[in-house]
């Protein structure tokens, strides 16, 4: 009987240690990380959110969420079970045991009968429409914003068990979730769910979370959240992760590691940038929303430089040749990629220049690739490809150019898809290579590739 005792033990101990890392693995899926939702080694005991709510909800609109019920083939037969939700606050959260009836919102279809499916064994409670009526807030300290307000839904239930003659009462509050009441509330609002998210103590108190991380780990959030929401497997690399930290930091000249300084919520998304009417939130949520919709497979192949500071800009273009050109994201306002390119100067120099940078709305008039087909004046993408070899897969119409000679390769017998493959290829080292040696490295790359297909003129 001691050793079947001290096994259960054991197990109840390693089945709570599985549910606790599966609610945090659903949790940082939110931000990107990798989440498998398969519940079936944890079917045992237990009431849990098995599809969240949005951590974002806006009153009068419409969403859905499920609890399930794990030892649902022991409910005893008879009178439906009921299952009802509730919207509770930060305190509340804290003291579930007190909530009862004391709600701090209007829930509309706040109820769902939990039933059993014979097929998948699984036992669920399906809130479907389900909406917030309205919404009574805490008072705010200081700055404190609406959308740094949290709340959770609280589902529960009285379930009565096979061989059990006392009902007994069962409840699981879901991630938490931030209300608003108008559209223009979303974007402030996502920044507290990912800082949620992201920052987070496993077994912590609802819902603390620090105010200042290491930019380490705040980087690689962006990181996680960037490629998760454009759909790409293309990372930031660490020009762009320095860069960002000269930003979130205002240190424009600090060119030393930024690992281990830390980045408060503040400088997160309360405190504008410098000269900017927009939080570094604001302005790097605007940039992945342009990716997202206009420039994936630009940034997906390697084409988009992304974030890069002015003096880094300087350095790598300043000994190219003219029409040498680069794509990198707007740092004066949010949601734009602009073009820095090498020109001409009248006494016979160079200078660096930038075009007014491309928003959302003017890609949806004409696409990127369209737009540098069109500027005659920037004919090499950095560091010195051709930039009808690599972008003419983006133009559209009949205004594709000819291949020209002048590029200084001359196709062979092999086809111009794979040419251009190859470019690519090139181009993704060279993107990733420090820029002492980028020259060096790319053509050596090329020439390699290419010997078999290609006559140097």
């Amino acid at each position: 009987l001691k050793e079947s005792m001290e096994l259960l033990g054991i197990c109840q101990t390693r089945f709570l240690n599985r549910l606790n890392e599966w609610r945090w693995e659903q949790r940082k899926a939110a931000i990107g990380f990798p989440f498998d939702d398969n519940l079936s080694p944890l079917q045992t005991c237990s009431l849990i959110v098995d599809k969240q709510p949005p951590q974002v909800i806006k009153t009068q609109s419409k969403f859905s969420t499920t609890v399930r019920y794990l030892l649902g083939e022991k409910v005893a037969p008879g009178k439906p079970v009921l299952v009802k939700a509730q919207i509770i606050n930060e305190m509340q959260a804290r003291n579930l045991a007190n909530v009862h009836g004391d709600n701090v919102g209007e829930l509309i279809n706040n109820s769902a009968v939990l039933e059993h499916n014979a097929a998948t064994k699984s036992t669920c409670s399906n809130f479907r429409n389900m909406s917030i009526k309205k919404i009574k807030r805490a008072d705010r300290k200081g700055s404190e914003s609406v959308t740094e307000e949290k709340f959770a839904l609280l589902f529960s239930s009285e379930i009565n068990i096979t061989g059990c003659e006392t009902p007994y009462r069962i409840q699981v509050i879901s991630q938490p979730v931030v209300v608003i009441v108008h559209g223009s509330q979303d974007n402030n609002a996502v920044a507290t769910i990912i800082w949620d998210c992201a920052f987070s103590e496993r077994d912590r108190i609802p819902f603390v979370v620090p105010d200042r991380v290491p930019w380490r780990m705040m980087y690689t959030t962006l990181n996680s959240k960037f490629t998760s929401e454009v759909g790409t497997q293309h990372n930031l690399d660490q020009y762009n992760q320095h860069f960002l930290a000269q930003k979130v930091f205002d240190k424009p000249d600090f060119n030393e590691d930024f690992s281990n300084m830390m980045v408060s919520w503040a400088q997160f998304n309360k405190e504008v940038l410098p000269g900017r009417p927009f939080t570094f939130w604001q302005w790097f949520e605007g940039v992945m929303e342009l990716t997202k919709k206009h420039l994936k497979s630009y940034w997906s192949e390697g084409l988009i430089f992304g974030f890069i500071g002015k003096q880094h800009l300087h350095l790598i273009l300043k000994d190219r040749p003219n029409g040498t050109f680069l794509l990198r994201f707007s740092d004066s306002e949010i949601g734009g990629i602009t073009i820095a390119y090498v020109s001409a100067t009248e006494n016979g120099g160079q200078k660096i220049q930038n075009i007014q940078p491309f928003t959302k709305r003017d890609l949806e008039i004409r696409g990127l690739g369209d737009r540098i087909r069109d500027i005659d004046h920037i004919t090499y993408l950095y560091p010195e490809f051709p930039k009808h070899d690599v972008f003419r897969k983006f133009y559209t119409g009949n205004g594709c150019p000819a291949q020209k000679q002048s590029y200084g390769l001359s196709l062979g017998k092999e086809s111009e898809s794979k040419k251009t493959n190859l470019f690519f290829c090139g181009l993704k080292q060279s993107l990733h290579c420090p820029p002492t040696r980028v020259t060096s490295l790319c053509l050596s790359n090329l020439k390699s590739a290419c010997k078999d297909l290609f006559i140097t003129k």
